[in-house]
C-alpha cells in the first residue's frame, strides 16, 4: 500500500517541479529585455543633451582676429644665384726665362694690390739683349754719318767736276744714306724692345685681387705666352638672378633706368636655417640679359655688389662660388587685401567674422599675388569684418564666436613687403 502513495507523491513533485521550471525561466529573460529597452530609451535622450553640449560648445568659441582692410602691399622676390668675380684673368708671361722668385700672397686664396710683383723672371737675357742692341745703334749710328759724309762730298765732287744738270740719287748716295737711317731705327727699335722684355720678367698685378689658381714654382723654365695662375678682382662681385616670366609683370624691371633704381638683399645660400641675425649684403641691378634662357624661360639680372670681401668695409666676406639668396624689391600694389597663410582654412579659403554680430563666414578668395606668408587679394571683400586667426574646430557659416580682445598675440601681417615663391596666378 505505500507504494502506491509513494509513487503519487513522486509524481506530484515531478509536477510541481515542472511547474516551476515553466515559470522561473522566462524572468530572468523578461529582465533582461526590460532593462535593454530602458537602456535604449535613455540613448536619444543623451544624445539630444549631447548635441545640446555641442552647440552650447560651438557658441561660446574663441577666436583672435585681425582687421580686414585695404593697405599698400611691396612685393619682394625671392631668386637665388652664385657669386661670380666681375673681373677675372688669366696671368701669363709675355717672354720666356727662368722663375726667379715669387710674391708671398702670390698663393691660393691669398689677397694682392695692384702694382704688386707677383712673378719675377730672370733678367740675364733680357739684359743681354739690351746691350747687344745698344751696339747695334752705335755701329748703325757710325754707318749714318759715314754715308751722310760720303753723300756730302759725292755732291761737292759733282760740282768740281763742271756738270751743270742735277746730279741722280745714286750720284749722291741717296739710297744708301735711307739704308744707314733704317739700320739705326731698327737698332733703336730692338732696344726698346729689349727693354720692354727686361720690364716684362716682372708680372706686376693688374688690379686689387685675389689668387684663384698659381701654375708655377720657382725655378720653373717658361716660354711666352705660358700661363702662369688665375686671378680675380675684388672691388666687385656679381651675381646671375633668375627671375620668372610670370613674375616680371609685378616688376620695375622694364627698363634700363627702373632696372638700375632697384637694390637687392643677397643673404647667404649655404645655412640652411635663416636667421634674423644674419650678415646680408647690399647688391646693385646693373642690367638684364635681354634674352629668355631657353631651357628654364627664365630672364637672367646681373646684381653687381661692391667689396665683397669686405677688405675695405670690413663686413662679412661673400667668397666667389657661395650660393646665395637674393630678395629683389618689385611693384608696390595699392589698396589690397592681405591675408595671412596661416588663418586659412584650405587652400583658397578664409573665415571672416562679422564685427557687429560676431559671426562666422566662409569666403573663398582668388589671390592674385601670394607669397610664403600672405595673399593678397584685388577683388572686394565684406565690409566691416575681420580674419579670423585662430584655428576654430567647428566654423559653420552663421556660428557665434567670442572675439578675443586686441591685446592677444595675433599673426602679424607683413603688409610693407611680400617674398614670391609661388606664381601669382592661382591656375598656373
Amino acid at each position: 500500500m505505500e507504494t502506491p502513495k509513494k509513487e503519487r507523491r513522486i509524481r506530484r513533485l515531478n509536477t510541481l517541479m515542472r511547474l516551476l521550471i515553466r515559470f522561473l525561466i522566462p524572468l530572468p529573460i523578461l529582465a533582461l529585455g526590460y532593462f535593454f529597452g530602458w537602456k535604449a530609451m535613455q540613448q536619444p535622450a543623451e544624445a539630444d543633451e549631447g548635441r545640446r553640449s555641442r552647440d552650447r560648445t560651438r557658441v561660446t568659441q574663441k577666436a583672435e582676429v585681425i582687421p580686414l582692410e585695404r593697405k599698400d602691399y611691396q612685393i619682394k622676390i625671392e631668386t637665388r644665384g652664385v657669386v661670380q668675380a666681375q673681373t677675372e684673368t688669366g696671368l701669363t708671361s709675355r717672354v720666356a726665362g727662368r722663375v726667379e722668385s715669387l710674391h708671398p700672397n702670390f698663393e691660393v686664396g691669398a689677397f694682392f694690390r695692384r702694382g704688386d710683383i707677383l712673378v719675377t723672371l730672370d733678367p740675364t737675357d733680357s739684359e743681354g739683349a739690351i746691350i747687344n742692341a745698344e751696339a747695334d745703334i752705335a755701329r748703325a749710328e757710325a754707318a749714318l754719318a759715314q754715308e751722310e759724309a760720303r753723300a756730302k762730298q759725292a755732291e761737292l765732287n759733282w760740282q768740281d767736276l763742271g756738270y751743270t744738270e742735277k746730279p741722280n740719287d745714286l750720284v749722291l748716295r741717296i739710297p744708301q744714306l735711307r739704308e744707314a737711317t733704317a739700320n739705326l731705327k731698327s737698332a733703336q727699335a730692338r732696344l726698346t724692345e729689349a727693354k720692354r722684355n727686361k720690364f716684362h720678367t716682372k708680372i706686376v698685378a693688374p688690379f686689387d685681387g685675389c689668387v684663384r689658381e698659381r701654375l708655377v714654382g720657382p725655378g720653373q723654365s717658361i716660354s711666352p705666352n705660358t700661363s702662369l695662375g688665375l686671378i680675380f678682382a675684388t672691388d666687385y662681385a656679381v651675381v646671375r638672378l633668375p627671375v620668372s616670366p610670370k613674375d616680371l609683370p609685378f616688376t620695375p624691371f622694364q627698363n634700363q633706368t627702373t632696372l638700375e633704381s632697384t637694390p637687392a638683399v643677397i643673404r647667404d645660400g649655404l645655412t640652411q636655417h635663416q636667421r634674423e641675425d644674419q650678415p646680408t649684403w647690399t647688391a646693385q641691378l646693373v642690367r638684364s640679359e635681354g634674352v629668355i634662357d631657353e631651357t628654364s624661360r627664365e630672364l637672367f639680372l646681373i646684381a653687381r655688389i661692391p667689396d665683397p670681401y669686405g677688405l675695405l668695409t670690413g663686413n662679412p666676406p661673400l667668397r666667389m662660388g657661395q650660393p646665395i639668396l637674393a630678395e629683389i624689391q618689385g611693384n608696390l600694389l595699392k589698396d589690397v587685401f592681405v591675408i595671412p597663410r596661416a588663418s586659412l582654412r584650405d587652400t583658397f579659403e578664409t573665415l571672416l567674422v562679422d564685427n557687429e554680430s560676431s559671426k562666422i563666414q566662409r569666403h573663398n578668395i582668388t589671390p592674385f599675388w601670394t607669397d610664403e606668408a600672405n595673399l593678397v587679394i584685388v577683388h572686394d571683400l565684406p565690409e566691416n569684418h575681420s580674419i579670423v586667426t585662430t584655428r576654430i574646430p567647428h566654423a559653420a557659416n552663421g556660428a557665434t564666436i567670442e572675439i578675443l580682445p586686441s591685446e592677444s598675440k595675433a599673426p602679424s601681417v607683413k603688409a610693407a613687403q611680400g617674398t614670391a615663391i609661388t606664381s601669382p596666378n592661382p591656375e598656373a
